[in-house]
């Protein structure tokens, strides 16, 4: 695989250097960014009967170069994202991997066709289910191996994707090349259709994990979205997910025997609405299915990220059994929510929400109260940086009845992070 992906690189700055020779024009831009967050989780890890606190310092360094001539661009970047772990304290310190973060050519014909071939990040809008490529990683990279073409005209667009992310990166340039990256080797194509303010996908993924923790698993999500107005400056959107599923999917909330074939269902949608001069407020909610009579938990393709909470992720774990996914695995959990925003002068906004989260699966217990409050910043020579704070107050599923570890104490989360971008 190193072999391959080296002989790439090289036949892909073959070709971009040949087109910059044949018209005479070519850039290139430098690539550097630098990001510092410190996370706080008091109680969070409650599964954990030594510790359940963390605190840690996450760094992570970006460089690269892109290299533009003609319709062909060169894009390498490298990634390195290491931890200082203050909880638990006798933690060793690690450098971590440097690793080939993105490593992609691209050809484009003016702005219609783009054809993408190598390590890319591939998002669809609002992350819903095509985002994350490497859900264990903690943030340190979103990108998908994968060969991309994309189409767009003056009312459609099509985006078509072939995807192979291993559950170890093939490609560690210096650094542990055995950390997990995500469940299993996955094998998937892609497919998105936008015409005019509907959305249609098809994604199809299948499973096979290495180690064999987990059994082989093939879904296929087919979903719809639907963007619309309200009012003169309001917004909202829906998305609707289906998704069968070949392969056992284990849960952590019931001893049914889940068979091998099973469908499951996943939505979310919200609507946006000014209030007075500054002020916007958001409300909507989300669902993806758990184990039931009928149903089967949701395997999110490609959307794991933390769409809904930086705290909540990490409580899943709590639920992971043998066989099963845990790290932010939505499954078994719906919530409403509403979300209020407005800046904060010229550089800074705010905003502050609440969920309340609960179990579709099988009596609707409720999961807890989960608010969250963040500040923002986006400073003049590339500085951005936010300040969040997460609060759970849990709920009756938590109480330890479904054989999980409870959770009765309220936690937090809180995150102070600072990034400049070249």
């Amino acid at each position: 695989m190193r072999r391959l992906l080296l002989g790439l690189v090289l036949l892909s700055v073959a070709a971009v250097a040949a087109a910059g020779s044949s018209d005479g024009g070519a850039s290139f831009t430098p690539l550097l960014d630098l990001r510092v967050r410190q996370e706080v989780l008091d109680g969070v890890f409650h599964f954990d009967p030594v510790e359940p606190d963390r605190n840690w310092i996450r760094v992570r360094t970006r460089a690269g170069l892109r290299f533009d001539a003609g319709q062909h661009r060169l894009e390498i970047r490298f990634n390195n994202a290491h931890r200082h772990v203050f909880t638990p304290d006798d933690t060793e310190f690690d450098w971590d991997e440097l690793i080939l973060d993105r490593g992609f050519w691209r050809w484009q014909s003016s702005s219609e066709i783009a054809v993408t071939f190598g390590r890319q990040d591939i998002i669809w809008p609002g992350g819903f289910l095509m985002l994350e490529g490497h859900p264990y990683d903690g943030s340190r990279s979103i990108y998908h191996d994968a060969v991309r073409f994309q189409a767009t005209g003056d009312d459609f667009a099509l985006d078509l994707a072939l995807i192979h992310n291993q559950k170890y990166d093939p490609f560690v340039i210096a650094g542990d090349a055995d950390k997990r990256l995500t469940d299993a080797d996955e094998t998937g194509g892609v497919l998105r259709l936008v015409h005019g303010r509907w959305a249609w996908s098809l994604l199809v993924k299948g499973d096979d994990d290495p180690d064999e923790v987990l059994p082989p698993l093939t879904t296929w999500t087919a979903a719809g979205r639907r963007d619309g107005t309200v009012g003169e400056s309001g917004k909202w959107h829906l998305e609707l997910a289906t998704q069968y599923q070949n392969g056992i999917v284990e849960s952590a909330y019931t001893t049914t025997d889940p068979g091998r074939h099973g469908f499951a269902l996943a939505g979310e949608g919200s609507a946006t609405v000014p209030l007075g001069a500054k002020w916007t407020l958001e409300a909507g909610g989300f669902y993806y299915s758990g184990q039931g009579d009928s149903m089967r938990p949701f395997r999110v393709p490609w959307g794991r990220w933390p769409k809904w909470s930086e705290l909540y992720i990490y409580t899943l774990i709590g639920e992971s059994t043998p066989g099963r996914v845990h790290v932010a695995a939505w499954e078994n959990i719906a919530a409403p929510l509403v979300m209020f925003r407005r800046p904060l002068g010229d550089h800074f906004s705010a905003r502050a929400g609440a969920q309340y989260l609960l179990a579709p699966a099988t009596s609707w217990e409720a999961r807890g109260l989960l608010t969250q409050v963040e500040l923002k910043t986006d400073l003049p020579h590339g500085f951005t940086g936010h300040l969040l704070w997460e609060m759970l107050v849990p709920g009756a599923y938590h109480d330890g009845r479904h054989g999980l570890p409870p959770l009765t104490d309220t936690v937090h989360f809180l995150r102070w992070q600072v990034m400049w971008t070249l």
